[in-house]
């Protein structure tokens, strides 16, 4: 197998022109609108699933045991006993100014 990438670019090249797959050099029907064969493109998918279910069990452990710690879910931030809202004012100013595309207005002082 090429180890150098402009050796790889080649190979890929040669194989997508004249009809073969890319990866594993199988011939490709021409009615077929994919590149890749079903194979290769079942792997694909299986490693895509596989990266993204570690990545979120690795976010889910986290939020748990960030909320656990009385800290912000996001950023990390701890939050302190008395204050009642699950994110930190910085979080809460961003996720505001995604939903709705202002900043939020800060409420006057009570007397």
């Amino acid at each position: 197998m090429a180890t150098e990438p402009a050796e790889r670019k080649k190979i890929y090249r040669k194989r997508k022109k004249s009809g073969y797959c890319p990866r594993c050099e199988t011939k490709i029907k021409k009615s077929s609108p994919y590149i890749f064969c079903d194979d290769c493109r079942e792997y694909f998918r299986n490693y895509n699933n596989e990266v993204s279910e570690d990545q979120n069990e690795i976010r889910r452990s986290r939020y748990a045991e960030r909320k656990a710690n009385n800290c912000c879910p996001r950023c990390g931030v701890f939050l302190g006993k008395k204050y009642s809202k699950s994110l930190c004012s910085s979080c809460l100013n961003k996720q505001y100014k995604y939903n709705t595309g202002t900043t939020r207005k800060k409420k006057p002082a009570k007397k």
